[in-house]
């Protein structure tokens, strides 16, 4: 809240000292959104934006930009029952900066959504802004977060240079036990699981990038804590001295990690290729996780053993992209996506029972640390598989009123020996514009996954098969 005040104050001062001729623009939507499942008809019931509304106040050289956004859901008591109150939406401020242009580039100042990479979806170097996991099988900046931060862009003929800067450690959004959520995460830990990063967790980020007759070059490079939480070690409580009844305390945190990426856009006539390649450095900072115990610390008042994890860990992302144009003007993107881990080091766990760990419940005679790993940044589809096809023929018809547009998403790690994808999202989507601003779109999405994979039914794409689903919604923009 205090951010909030401050960064808004600024902006406004700067805005109402500057002399010169306003210009307010505005545009938005009005969405309305229908989902049920394809097993039972039951309605999906997640969050979506059911009113956008961006706003615009130019002052001669500055800009004042804002997004504000409504987001509804469903009340799960319909009845007044448990909860007598109407309101089923929260406001979202989703964006609000101060944007001032100069002679040499630009410069913005407050809660801002970063967009980096040359991959139009799935980018392993667009890791500014992070994911809202609700939103995740939308596109583009619909499906990021906004993060308190400044921005510098300094353009140089052929050259383009670029700075963010956060003094916040900004995670994603992720679920908390909602069953209707598509991709359960292994565990929920609660705030007094979580080790607080010492010092300032700040945010840095800098790109160049460099045009030429054929497309551009860029190369990225970003510092800060992990997006989401990942397990840091166990700490073992006793009574006194008898530990005949321990309590194990299993403490998260967000390792540091530095990222290093490179990408390109090439065009070859009517073919446009498009890739992003980045390089993970990370390390969990944890190297005492003694405290306190969190639970009944009167009772639990000696702490016995005290194990960190002490991850070190080097990974790689990829993401490859075709763009081309084919005959009877169907557009077909294409894009390959690639994860691996490179090195991995860390302390062992000797445990003597088993405990709830990041991405399965595992017994201790199959723990390793190395098999639980998991990336705190880079693409949201690692989180799905390690190797992915992702594949889109688009086709406009009557003057671009009707659109119709077929996609899915091939897991192709852990293949079978003939090749077949052990998993896989395959969709169908129609939009039509009634009137000019009014548009319906319909859609299907059908998940499959084999629940023989070596995950088993952990295995990702197996757990979404019950989010197969139709969809509807009317959209008016203005």
């Amino acid at each position: 809240m205090r951010w909030n005040k401050l960064i808004l104050s600024s902006l406004l001062l700067l805005l109402t000292t500057t002399k010169s001729e306003t210009i307010n623009t505005y545009k938005g939507y009005v969405d309305f959104y229908y989902i049920s499942r394809l097993s039972d008809q039951s309605i999906i019931n997640l969050p979506y934006r059911i009113f956008s509304l961006n706003v615009d106040h130019q002052n001669g050289d500055l800009m004042l930009r804002s997004t504000i956004a409504l987001e509804h859901k469903l009340r799960k008591d319909t009845y007044f029952l448990s909860n007598n109150s109407p309101t089923d939406f929260e406001l979202d401020m989703r964006e609000l900066y101060l944007q001032m242009f100069t002679s040499w580039g630009e410069i913005r100042l407050g809660k801002i959504i970063h967009t980096w990479g040359n991959a139009d979806e799935n980018s392993p170097v667009d890791i500014a802004s992070p994911f809202d996991y609700y939103y995740t099988f939308d596109s583009g900046i619909d499906k990021k977060l906004a993060i308190f931060s400044s921005a510098i862009d300094v353009y140089m003929e052929n050259m383009k240079l670029g700075l963010i800067f956060s003094p916040l450690h900004n995670t994603h959004r992720t679920p908390q036990n909602d069953d209707e959520f598509p991709i359960k995460l292994p565990v929920s830990p609660s705030e007094d699981q979580i080790m607080k990063i010492d010092g300032l967790p700040y945010e840095l980020g800098a790109y160049i990038n460099r045009s030429f007759s054929f497309g551009d070059i860029s190369l990225n490079y970003f510092t800060g804590y992990d997006r989401l939480f990942n397990l840091s070690g166990v700490n073992g409580f006793g009574h006194g001295p008898s530990l005949s009844n321990p309590y194990i305390d299993v403490v998260y945190g967000y390792r540091k990690t530095n990222m290093t990426g490179l990408g390109s856009t090439i065009f070859f006539g009517d073919l446009e290729l498009r890739g992003d390649v980045a390089v993970f450095n990370t390390e969990d900072e944890n190297n005492s996780i003694s405290r306190t115990s969190p639970y009944l610390p009167e009772f639990y008042d000696s702490l016995h053993y005290s194990y960190p994890l002490n991850e070190k860990a080097r990974y790689f992302q990829t993401t490859f992209q075709l763009e081309a144009e084919l005959p009877f003007d169907i557009k077909f993107v294409g894009q390959f996506f690639n994860y691996d881990t490179l090195d991995y080091s860390s302390d062992s766990l000797p445990l003597d029972e088993d405990v709830s760990i990041p991405n399965l419940e595992i017994s201790v005679d199959e723990l390793d640390p190395k098999n639980i790993f998991t990336p705190g940044y880079g693409s949201s589809l690692a989180i799905m598989t390690k190797k992915a096809l992702i594949l889109s023929l688009e086709k406009k018809f009557f003057d671009d009123q009707l659109i119709l547009t077929a996609s899915s998403i091939l897991d192709i790690d852990n293949t079978d020996y003939d090749g077949t994808s052990p998993g896989y999202i395959l969709s169908f989507e129609a939009v039509y514009t009634i009137i000019d601003n009014l548009e319906l779109t319909v859609g299907y999405t059908n998940i499959k996954g084999d629940k023989d994979h070596p995950l088993g039914e952990n295995y990702r794409l197996y757990i979404m098969e019950d989010f197969s689903h139709i969809r509807a919604d009317l959209k008016y923009s203005f």
